[in-house]
């Protein structure tokens, strides 16, 4: 059974706000899509990747991901992009999502194939985000900030990654 809670949370938000209040809000959000298209676009194109466009979808926006694990077996693709999920959540890059491609999990004995995204073959691993309501100018600067960084950094741990197995090939030959 769900709770009411989150709905009366709702209810009580709205009533304090008012119409007004709840009116800025969307003109505020409204202000910063644009912006928030543009940046997150521009740096899918400097990772290599692409935006997805979902035409209907005014709030949540999705990036590929495919660059993330391209010289890696495809057994190990999954893992690789979901790598790059946590290292996004441990560096408080929030209301971000990563659905690995062709990822399965097992629940309960059901295999759940194309887990956490819409379909079961979707061609890509990506990253959605939202353009929420609420979200102000300097927080947005700060979410591309840290998914910059995090870009970098998940890059550079690959290549040390590939260097330290590189050697360890070499030393064994």
């Amino acid at each position: 059974r769900a709770s009411a809670a989150p709905i009366l949370d709702l209810f009580i938000t709205l009533m304090s706000m008012g119409l007004n209040g709840y009116k800025n809000l969307l003109e505020q959000r409204n202000c910063l899509l644009e912006n928030f298209q543009e940046r997150f676009a521009q740096i899918a194109q400097n990772q290599g990747e692409r935006i997805l466009l979902c035409p209907k979808n005014t709030i949540s926006f999705g990036i590929t991901l495919d660059t993330l694990s391209k010289d890696v077996e495809e057994k190990k693709k999954a893992e690789i992009t979901s790598l790059f999920g946590s290292m996004l959540f441990t560096r408080c890059v929030s209301g971000t999502r990563v659905v690995a491609r062709n990822q399965s999990k097992i629940i309960a004995g059901q295999e759940f194939v194309g887990f956490g995204s819409s379909t079961d073959n979707f061609p890509h691993s990506y990253l959605t985000a939202a353009c929420a309501i609420g979200l102000s100018e300097a927080e947005m600067e700060e979410f591309f900030h840290r998914l910059e960084k995090c870009f970098k950094d998940f890059r550079s741990k690959m290549k040390k990654s590939s260097a330290t197995k590189l050697k360890g090939a070499e030393s064994t030959h």
